[in-house]
């Protein structure tokens, strides 16, 4: 059993570096030395009864392989008649694998879009099942890393809320404040209060896009004079706004902490106004203090009404454990689960 675990794990990797660009590995230089929370209770167990050679397949995310295969290793120890496969390819595996059924757990380093929801709801008539398994990254590339925003160097503007993001984006302004078109509305003086403010993003669909859609506009509806920008990757596309913003003084876009350029700063973000603001640093990200802290997931299959097959339930239970989160802290690039976030993941499963 465990020589034939082995072998489908090296397929797995062997066939993941061999193909495309888009499912290739990413290696992530470590960015933190938290510890889990003493807590957070350690794995009980339950019994997993399974037929010999009975599989539990996990198809999803390429940048959650290193965690995913920390959870296997300790799952199959527990219960060495089950069989485990891994294909991790993308994000973009996760919702296919499980209307397919060809996966168990999905995991996916980011929201499902709303079209990978739809089509599992069309099949199944409910939706997918979603575990927040682990804190995204601080800034690393690949590793759902937070959004940050960024202005000019010279902008005197050192903090923004979420309300006042969502008019500067929007033009349907849910989070309810004015109008913004220039930066004294935003409390700018002097030269800066009649600038206009030029506006960066990604066109629309992608997962960092679609999450600060979500987060700063509670999915309302972008303006019309936002410049859409291009590069090689979501991340080169930041990139190429930041500098750009060298040439269209009062410019804004929001993107990651590695596309800040020597003309641009990053703004510290507050989820209300008035309230206070936040850096993206290793702590304000854990505790999830910076507004666009994000989150990586599990989603699962389950019926309305009926418990997971035990099988799904204990490995979620693990990664929920001190022993799963231990997983995530040892890789030091995603953050581990404050206590509070298991136990309201953990109560899903029940």
């Amino acid at each position: 059993m465990i020589r034939r675990f082995a072998l489908a794990v090296v397929l797995t990797a062997l066939s993941t570096v061999a193909a495309t660009p888009a499912f290739a590995l990413k290696y992530a230089e470590p960015e933190h030395n938290l510890k889990v929370d003493p807590s957070i209770p350690g794995w009980q167990p339950g019994e997993v009864k399974s037929e010999p050679e009975e599989e539990l397949n996990v198809v999803g995310a390429d940048i959650m392989d290193e965690v995913v295969l920390g959870w296997v290793k300790i799952y199959r120890k527990q219960y060495p008649r089950l069989s485990l496969t891994e294909d991790l390819r993308a994000s973009g595996a996760g919702a296919p694998g499980l209307v397919s059924g060809k996966g168990d757990l999905a995991p996916v380093g980011r929201e499902m879009f709303p079209s990978e929801e739809q089509s599992f709801v069309d099949k199944y008539g409910y939706k997918p099942l979603a575990i927040r398994v682990a804190t995204g990254s601080v800034g690393s590339l690949g590793k759902t890393a937070s959004s940050v925003i960024l202005v000019d160097k010279d902008n005197p503007i050192d903090c923004l809320s979420l309300p006042q993001l969502d008019a500067i984006y929007s033009k349907t302004r849910k989070l309810g404040y004015q109008e913004v078109n220039t930066w004294g509305d935003l409390g700018a003086k002097g030269e800066w209060a009649n600038r206009p403010i030029h506006l960066y993003g990604l066109k629309p669909v992608n997962g960092i896009e679609q999450y600060f859609k979500m987060v700063a506009m509670d999915g309302g509806e972008y303006k019309d004079n936002i410049q859409f920008v291009k590069g090689k990757g979501f991340t080169h596309a930041f990139t190429v706004a930041a500098e750009d913003m060298a040439t269209h003084p009062g410019g804004l876009t929001y993107a990651l902490l590695a596309n800040v350029t020597p003309n641009v700063k990053v703004v510290s973000l507050s989820w209300k106004q008035g309230e206070t603001c936040y850096a993206p640093s290793v702590q304000n990200v854990y505790s999830h203090k910076y507004p666009f802290s994000r989150y990586v997931y599990i989603y699962v299959n389950r019926v309305p009404g009926k418990p997971l097959p035990p099988k799904v339930k204990e490995f979620l239970k693990l990664v929920l454990s001190r022993e799963g989160q231990q997983v995530v802290a040892d890789e030091r690039v995603f953050i581990p689960l404050l206590p509070e976030v298991v136990q309201q993941e953990l109560r899903k499963l029940e």
